[in-house]
């Protein structure tokens, strides 16, 4: 293909882009010259527009106009054309969450995973959904290659060594993205989440995990290791801390413990500020490595709310002695921002195969900011 011809593709497919995302945020049916209008672009080229994208897009009923001469044509993105799944794999069982093509959710489903046949209980868990998704979304608990293959996952070592993109698309039958789980609720609140195109998301539940959002991407690095800290050999964050797992005086579970330093008991509060001031130093670093606008805080003991995220903040600001410090915020997604991450990701990757035009932007705003619980799906953090 020419140079010349080149240029007029990728044209055509930015005009494609602005007419699907156009109808996509209309709240009803447009015309071409509400087409036209809201894109920049010219009647004649909306016209060429929709006659490519000719089943995706098609002609809504007429509407009386109250006035003589024929009504304007509409058109509508139709939602039924596709649906994209996404999948989020725990330790025990893994949970499916299904849209249209239009962002909008469909459903949920959620089954055990069998240790020794996982791919068996992926596949599972998106045809218990009713749905043949055109594109899917995979959050792994664990560390990727660059090829995409699991290499180390200790909520689930069942994965390790498998291309579970290959895989899936194998048995499913459509595009697969995979994606470290953490990474992706990185990604989930960098578009739901406060404003911010630079983050340090910091996940606190049974341990801690880091993932880095810059110019509004995830940060991978050369070998997709960025944010990997607990792959230092010897790294801990906290001295009672046993293979990465964190521990407290109350046991593997702070929840007893966040509610006493909540309700004023001083010991319970000492512990708390002594666990910060243990893990903000590795925070500390990371933060003037990549200087971000936000340090957001999510996982389970983000639910604590104030009685953590306070003495977080005094330890960083001990430690970083520069005039500007990212704000430290909870998470807006407190639970499932793997599950959606790994949905606008499917979009993402995903939009020739759902909508026929490529780099088509995920429909962020339509998603969820919280994901109810689903059947056998207890054990995610």
């Amino acid at each position: 293909m020419s140079t010349a011809e080149n240029a007029a593709s990728a044209i055509r497919r930015s005009n494609a882009r602005d007419c699907l995302m156009a109808l996509r945020e209309a709240d009803g049916p447009l015309s071409v010259g509400d087409l036209a209008a809201r894109t920049g672009l010219s009647r004649p080229t909306v016209e060429a527009v929709l006659q490519d994208l000719a089943g995706t897009v098609g002609p809504a009923p007429t509407a009386l106009s109250g006035t003589a001469g024929r009504p304007a044509r509409r058109f509508v993105l139709d939602p039924a054309v596709a649906t994209v799944a996404a999948l989020d794999i725990g330790a025990r069982s893994v949970r499916c969450l299904v849209a249209d093509a239009g962002g909008r959710i469909l459903g949920r489903t959620g089954v055990p995973v069998d240790p020794d046949d996982v791919l068996s209980s992926l596949v599972r868990a998106v045809q218990e959904s009713d749905a043949s998704p055109r594109a899917l979304g995979v959050a792994v608990p664990g560390i990727l290659a660059s090829d995409g293959r699991v290499v180390q996952s200790l909520a689930a070592p069942a994965l390790v060594g498998l291309d579970l993109a290959g895989e899936l698309e194998r048995r499913l039958g459509c595009p697969v993205v995979v994606e470290n789980d953490i990474k992706l609720a990185a990604l989930a609140e960098r578009h739901l989440g406060q404003a911010a195109d630079s983050i340090v998301f910091v996940q606190i539940g049974h341990r801690i995990s880091v993932a880095v959002i810059v110019g509004g991407t995830i940060l991978q690095g050369a070998h997709r290791l960025a944010g990997e800290l607990g792959s230092q050999r010897g790294m801990r964050w906290t001295l009672s801390s046993v293979r990465g797992r964190l521990t407290w005086s109350t046991g593997e579970d702070a929840r007893a413990l966040l509610e006493r330093a909540a309700a004023g008991d001083a010991a319970a509060q000492q512990e708390i500020e002594e666990f910060c001031a243990e893990i903000a130093p590795r925070l500390a670093t990371v933060l003037l490595t990549v200087d971000p606008e936000l340090v957001v805080v999510g996982g389970g003991l983000s639910l604590a709310g104030e009685t953590l995220l306070e003495p977080l903040r005094r330890a960083l600001r001990r430690l970083l002695m520069t005039e500007h410090a990212p704000a430290v915020v909870p998470a807006r997604l407190s639970s499932g921002g793997a599950l959606i991450g790994a949905l606008g990701l499917a979009f993402e990757r995903g939009s020739d195969r759902i909508v026929g035009v490529p780099d088509v932007p995920a429909p962020w705003h339509r998603f969820p900011t919280s994901t109810p619980p689903t059947p056998s799906a207890k054990d995610h953090p």
